[in-house]
């Protein structure tokens, strides 16, 4: 009787320990997968429309209208002093900016 109810016990631990064990697989490629984006995020100059609006205004002053997110960084729209309305871009990952 005790042989009869230890097989499935067994058999039950051995699949309990397996899917434990697909899960830590899982798990691992996402922790890689976060990984490789904080990375991402940790070699990008300007991480935010905030920061891009402030690399362009220390090199162009005025008042700025609008800022957008653009393929590879960001398009700040500014308003000067003289009345004249330009775009700015500001490149993410050199934080470069040059006006358009």
């Amino acid at each position: 009787m005790k042989l009869g109810l230890t097989l499935p016990l067994i058999a039950c631990l051995c699949f309990s320990f397996s899917c434990m064990a697909g899960n830590d697989k899982q798990d691992d490629r996402n922790q890689s997968r976060n990984q490789g984006a904080k990375h991402e995020q940790r070699r990008l100059v300007v991480n935010s429309p905030v920061q891009a609006v402030a690399m362009a205004q220390r090199q162009y002053r005025g008042k700025v209208l609008s800022v957008q997110s653009s393929g590879s960084g960001y398009r700040v729209k500014i308003l000067n002093n003289d009345g004249q309305v330009f775009s700015v871009s500001v490149d993410a990952a050199t934080g470069r900016v040059s006006r358009n």
